[in-house]
């Protein structure tokens, strides 16, 4: 059975871009639309999803719920991870964005909790915007922010090679859910995968196919 489940983020676990979307650069036909200010730094997004929160996603559960797909999904998700940690997996998360952003859409939506840590970007990695210049975040924000050792790491194959060593398991018991191809072909000889293709988000499909795998219901391969 499958004992570390390592998930991505965007498009994986959420059903849009989150960090293209705060950035600006979110495709037209994406279910989550912000106006601007646009923000790329992980202090400036945090602020920017907090803002939203009261503003524009007010009255629609709040950004989050949003980019996860609306509430039934967000339950869904909930339930899966859930599932999961009764099964005995150990679940982290690890993104290309920035683990500020992720934190917040997390513990938004009371999901956080099911990791047991967050790899991603921090701080400045993808530079500054107007916006990030001239916001500085709230106090009760700053929790969210990374730290050092959350962004140590080169590439989502070797992370997983590394974690993996550190708890002892063998490629059968590992598996990387993510919805970029090159991701998945990478860490393939390394542990098991789940691509989700359409990147549009994790779908029922999914979710029993990474239940049955932590559960040992599916041929070692």
């Amino acid at each position: 059975a499958v004992r570390l489940i390592v998930f991505d983020f965007d498009q994986t676990l959420s059903c849009s871009h989150v960090f293209s979307t705060l950035a600006g650069r979110g495709h037209a036909h994406s279910g989550l639309q912000v106006r601007p200010p646009y923000a790329v730094s992980e202090h400036g997004q945090l602020a920017r999803i907090q803002e939203l929160n009261q503003g524009a996603f007010s009255s629609k559960g709040g950004f989050a719920t949003v980019a996860f797909g609306g509430e039934a999904r967000v339950r869904q998700v909930s339930e899966l991870l859930k599932g999961l940690k009764g099964l005995g997996a150990e679940l982290i998360l690890c993104t290309k964005g920035l683990v500020g952003t992720v934190n917040k859409c997390l513990e938004d939506l009371g999901l956080l909790e099911h990791f047991s840590e967050v790899y991603g970007r921090i701080g400045l990695s993808y530079g500054s915007l107007e916006y990030d210049i001239q916001t500085s975040l709230d106090d009760e924000l700053k929790h969210l922010l990374g730290r050092k050792e959350q962004a140590e790491w080169s590439s989502k194959d070797r992370l997983m090679s590394r974690l993996m060593a550190a708890r002892k398991l063998q490629r059968h018991q590992a598996l990387l859910v993510e919805d970029d191809p090159i991701e998945v072909r990478n860490a393939k000889p390394v542990c098991r995968t789940v691509l989700v293709k359409e990147a549009a988000g994790m779908t029922q499909r999914h979710f029993e196919e990474i239940l049955a795998l932590a559960a040992g219901r599916v041929p070692c391969g």
